[in-house]
C-alpha cells in the first residue's frame, strides 16, 4: 500500500537556519506558469527562504534565455548565472511571450553566444556544501541528462553523477501527472526530449520528488490577480501575452514545484513515497508500486484538510511580489 504522508505545518521550511541553495531550471517558452514560478523564486529569495544559485534554461528556443534574464533583472538580480543546452536537441517552435518580454524589458543576455547550461550547473554545484543543493526543474530534463554525463573539469574533478551525488540534496521535478495510471498519456516536460527524461530519471543518484499538472494543478490555479501588478511587471506581461488580453488563471504546476523545493514536502501536500517512476522510451510514464525505489516519491494532491483557495492565495501572493527597490519607490 502506498504510504501517504502529510506534514503538520504549512510552509515547513520557513524559519530554517539558512536559505535553501536553489537552482531553477525552466524551458520558459510554451507556458506562462514558468514565469509565475520564477517570480516566486525571487520572492522567496527576498524573504531569505532560498539562495538562487542559477536560473538555467532547458529549451533550445533562442529567446528563452533572454526572457529569463529580463525577469531576473526586473527583480534586481541581473547577474544570476544562466545557461542553455548545447547538446543535441529539438527547438520549441515559437513562444507567445519569450521574445516579446526580452525585447520589452532590459537584459544583457547574449542571444547568440549563451553559456553552456552544464558548465553553469557544474560551477554552481562545485561551490556549495555537500548535500545542500535543491534543484527544481519545470521544463525538459535535457540539462540534467547532460550534467550526469559530464566529465570532470576546471570546476570539479568529479564526473557528473558523482558531483550530483555529493552536492545535491533533492531534485524536485515537475513532469507529467500523478497518479500516472489515471492519465497515462505523454504530457508536458517528459515528451519533448524523452531520451533525456529516461536517462536523467534512471541515473539520478539522490532523492527525486515528482510533481505534476492536471486536476491537482488546476485546483490551485493562479494568474488573474496579476492584473493588480504594475503594468510594467514582466510576469503580468507574460500572462497578458499568453492569453492575448488581461491575465487569467492558469494551472499552477510550476509554482507547486517551486514551493515544494523551497519549503519541503510537508503540509499542504500529500506525499507518496512507495514505488518508482517508470519512464517509457517515448516519454510516457507509469508509477509502479514494485520495486520500491527509496529515491522516488511524488506529490499527489493537497492534504485532505487543506483548502485549495488558501494554497492558491499563497502562490499568488509570491507571484505578485515586488522587488525591494521598486517597492520603496511606490
Amino acid at each position: 500500500m502506498w504510504r501517504l504522508l502529510a506534514g503538520i505545518v504549512f510552509g515547513l521550511a520557513m524559519g530554517a537556519a539558512a536559505p535553501v541553495p536553489l537552482i531553477f531550471d525552466t524551458d520558459m517558452d510554451s507556458d506562462c506558469d514558468d514565469a509565475g514560478a520564477l517570480a516566486m523564486v525571487h520572492a522567496l529569495a527576498d524573504r531569505q527562504e532560498v539562495t538562487i544559485l542559477a536560473t538555467v534554461v532547458s529549451s533550445y528556443h533562442r529567446w528563452s534565455g533572454p526572457c529569463v534574464d529580463a525577469i531576473n533583472t526586473y527583480f534586481g538580480r541581473p547577474d544570476l548565472p544562466i545557461g542553455v543546452p548545447k547538446g543535441p536537441g529539438r527547438d520549441q517552435q515559437g513562444s507567445r511571450f519569450a521574445r516579446a518580454i526580452a525585447e520589452e524589458f532590459p537584459h544583457d543576455f547574449p542571444v547568440d553566444d549563451a553559456p553552456d547550461a552544464v558548465q553553469v550547473y557544474r560551477q554552481a554545484l562545485a561551490a556549495q556544501s555537500d548535500g545542500s543543493v535543491v534543484i527544481v526543474t519545470v521544463g525538459d530534463l535535457t540539462n540534467l541528462r547532460y550534467l550526469l554525463e559530464s566529465p570532470g573539469d576546471e570546476f570539479s574533478p568529479l564526473a557528473g553523477t558523482e558531483l550530483v551525488r555529493r552536492k545535491v540534496k533533492r531534485w524536485v521535478c515537475m513532469g507529467s501527472r500523478y497518479p500516472a495510471d489515471l492519465d497515462p498519456g505523454r504530457w508536458g516536460n517528459f515528451k519533448l526530449d524523452p531520451e533525456s527524461t529516461v536517462k536523467a530519471v534512471q541515473g539520478w543518484p539522490t532523492p527525486i520528488v515528482f510533481t505534476g499538472g492536471g486536476a491537482f494543478a488546476e485546483s490551485v490555479a493562479t494568474g488573474r490577480r496579476l492584473a493588480e501588478a504594475p503594468s510594467d511587471h514582466p510576469v503580468r506581461r507574460v500572462y497578458e501575452r499568453y492569453f492575448g488580453g488581461a491575465p487569467r488563471n492558469r494551472h499552477s504546476a510550476d509554482q507547486i514545484a517551486v514551493l515544494v523545493a523551497a519549503r519541503g514536502v510537508g503540509k499542504p501536500w500529500r506525499w507518496v513515497r512507495t514505488g518508482h517512476n517508470h519512464i517509457f522510451p517515448d516519454g510516457r510514464h507509469e508509477w509502479r508500486e514494485s520495486p520500491d525505489n527509496p529515491h522516488h516519491s511524488y506529490i499527489s494532491a493537497l492534504a485532505e484538510d487543506v483548502n485549495p483557495r488558501d494554497v492558491a492565495a499563497t502562490l499568488e501572493a509570491l507571484m505578485l511580489h515586488q522587488p525591494a527597490a521598486r517597492s520603496s519607490q511606490e
